[in-house]
């Protein structure tokens, strides 16, 4: 499989999570960040917001950043002059093209998204703008509407179409089926996904895409941005490197660094079972899994943990088994028999239920001493 574009929106669809708002200082600082992880394209912002939000991307388009810095634009001159004016040479334009949108949010009629486009792509070229157009609910828009609409943008001149999920409500076979279909049809002009996370499918779809022949990916760090929020860039990008053994350039530790910053920002910690991200997807509990970790980390882990900056941390508790109560033991220099390991689990089983949480290798070890004598008692053949 060929390399795709990473095209990050976290400083624009991402801000749009509710309640979610990056100062000009953060967001200057998470566009550097996100060049040091190896995005390839940054969706900067909005510039016909104004003020501190024009302020921000104008600095970061002065950055001198390897990714493009990208404005995002709906279809009228006002916010393409916005664009321009702070210097801007890539662009991402966006118009609505399902029924329901043209119908209730822009309620207008499909010729007015037509001459829109065609009008737009005009300036942009005028004005030497390397841009895209991206299709809003573009997958509850009908084909034959569709094709008419990227074949628009391709003539125009966008050398990239973006495919949108808008409300998530595709599941990953009706998404490989319809890229597929797109490809087939469209040739030279790039092809981007960019999915929402509404059912839960974000990622999977992300991947569906992109395995049936998707050009880019458009997507934020953890995932943040409306409502479910976005596809999690680095979901689809450490399956690709650890599933299909993808070499890229996307460095997972750094993306795991700015997840935590952003989680700072905005006062929402990541969850502790995030995929990808969470800081205890590495740890292992329950008897037959520590007793897997401990003869193989690969018995229950799809890739190291070293490789997203996390640790593998075994656990003892209501859950274990006799395996981890040796292997802990026997790293404080300590061996016991398999009767021995079977008694002071009996123990760690019922203390972890009474207190209601995991027991530290120290409380174990004073397991270990103060039992010492009640297992010789109970065991005098020992």
């Amino acid at each position: 499989m060929k390399r795709f574009i990473i095209n990050d929106t976290t400083l624009r669809d991402g801000e749009q999570t509710a309640g979610i708002i990056f100062s000009r200082d953060e967001k200057i600082l998470i566009a550097g960040l996100l060049d040091k992880i190896g995005v390839d394209e940054i969706e900067a912002g909005v510039p016909a917001m104004g003020g501190a939000e024009q302020e921000a991307i104008k600095k970061i388009n002065s950055l001198g950043l390897k990714a493009k810095i990208i404005s995002w634009n709906r279809a009228n001159k006002n916010d393409i002059y916005e664009s321009l004016s702070i210097g801007l040479k890539y662009m991402h334009v966006s118009i609505p093209i399902s029924n329901i949108h043209i119908k209730y949010k822009l309620r207008k009629d499909i010729d007015y998204v037509k001459k829109s486009i065609i009008e737009i792509c005009k300036i942009l070229r005028k004005e030497g703008v390397i841009f895209s157009v991206g299709g809003e609910d573009s997958s509850r828009t009908d084909i034959k509407t569709l094709f008419e609409l990227i074949n628009i943008a391709e003539g125009e001149g966008a050398y990239k179409y973006r495919y949108s999920d808008t409300v998530g409500t595709l599941n990953p076979l009706t998404m490989h089926k319809n890229i597929e279909t797109i490809r087939t049809k469209f040739k030279h002009i790039l092809l981007e996904i960019h999915t929402h996370n509404d059912f839960g499918m974000a990622t999977a779809n992300s991947i569906a895409a992109l395995t049936a022949g998707a050009h880019s990916i458009s997507g934020s760090i953890s995932g943040i941005g409306e409502r479910a929020g976005n596809c999690p860039l680095e979901e689809v990008m450490a399956y690709f490197k650890f599933i299909e053994k993808m070499r890229t350039k996307f460095n997972l530790i750094k993306a795991k660094e700015l997840a935590g910053i952003i989680a700072n920002i905005t006062k929402r910690p990541l969850p502790l079972s995030k995929p990808i991200f969470g800081n205890n997807i590495f740890y292992h509990e329950a008897g037959i899994h520590t007793d897997g970790v401990i003869k193989n980390p690969i018995n229950y882990e799809a890739f190291p943990p070293e490789e997203v900056g996390l640790e593998r941390k075994l656990l003892i508790g209501k859950h274990s088994g006799t395996s981890v109560i040796k292997h802990k033991l026997k790293n404080m220099d300590i061996s016991i028999t398999d009767t021995e390991a079977r008694y002071i689990l009996n123990i760690v089983r019922s203390k972890s239920t009474k207190l209601r949480r995991n027991l530290t290798d120290i409380e174990l070890k004073n397991i270990y001493l103060s039992s010492i004598k009640s297992i010789k008692h109970s065991m005098p053949h020992l």
